[in-house]
């Protein structure tokens, strides 16, 4: 298991379209969209507020992209009928891929941080650094978790649309983009039951040195196992399949 988590680790990290988009993107958008800007919203600054949106932006497209491409392509290509025949379990196999996907999740919150850091000058105790980003990093295992689910949904031709529509709308009505506050009142409700909101609402208000809120991480955590359960659905179903 231990190898296998190595070569996927490496082979994420080596696809430089793979980290263009998921972590170069979020990155581009972040420069343009506090370039000049000293207003404040959610009580800090603009810059270190969409510091974290774009974070979990870019933590969500790769947890989404690290995984379920690659379930998708194996199952075409007959990889994971092999692996059923190896002493490796489905449940290992599961687990490489959510801590492949992890692994590029938080590499990709630590760029957006140096990049709020370095070349916006944003400033804050070390612990709020830190609890940020670990927060931002658990709650991507909700879409690291999706990830699996939508490998096994979707085929290696569709899952690249599949992936773009699941993150952009989740992203766009969880208001990553945009303040909630912003929106109607209608699709601030609508906002309110996504994943992508509740997982903002982590790392903001653990930049700002607040306890996370216990209807955050409920909210998150039954996605968690929402997402879990209809993916070990979809693998046994797949298993009988073979």
């Amino acid at each position: 298991m231990g190898v296998l988590l190595e070569l996927e680790v490496k082979r994420a990290f080596k696809d430089w379209r793979f980290i263009v988009f998921t972590i170069g993107m979020p990155v581009v958008i972040y420069l343009l969209t506090t370039n000049g800007s000293t207003s404040s919203v959610g009580g800090t600054s603009v810059t270190r507020y969409l510091l974290v949106s774009m974070a979990v932006f870019s933590a969500i497209g790769a947890a989404l992209n690290a995984g379920g491409p690659r379930i998708s392509a194996e199952r075409e290509v007959g990889w994971t009928r092999q692996l059923r025949l190896t002493s490796m379990s489905s449940t290992g196999y599961i687990a490489v891929k959510v801590l492949t996907a992890s692994t590029v999740s938080l590499a990709a919150t630590v760029a957006l941080f140096l990049v709020g850091r370095l070349a916006k000058g944003v400033s804050m105790p070390w612990s709020h650094w830190i609890g940020s980003g670990v927060a931002i990093w658990a709650g991507s295992l909700v879409f690291c978790t999706l990830s699996i689910l939508l490998g096994y949904l979707f085929n290696s031709t569709s899952i690249t649309i599949g992936l773009m529509v699941v993150n952009l709308g989740f992203s766009m009505v969880g208001g990553l983009f945009w303040p909630t506050s912003t929106f109607p009142g209608w699709a601030q409700v609508v906002a309110q039951a996504t994943p992508t909101y509740h997982l903002a609402q982590l790392g903001h208000s653990t930049q700002l040195g607040q306890a996370p809120a216990v209807s955050d991480v409920v909210v998150l955590a039954g996605y968690l196992i929402v997402f879990a359960v209809a993916a070990a659905w979809l693998y046994r179903r797949d298993e009988v399949r073979v």
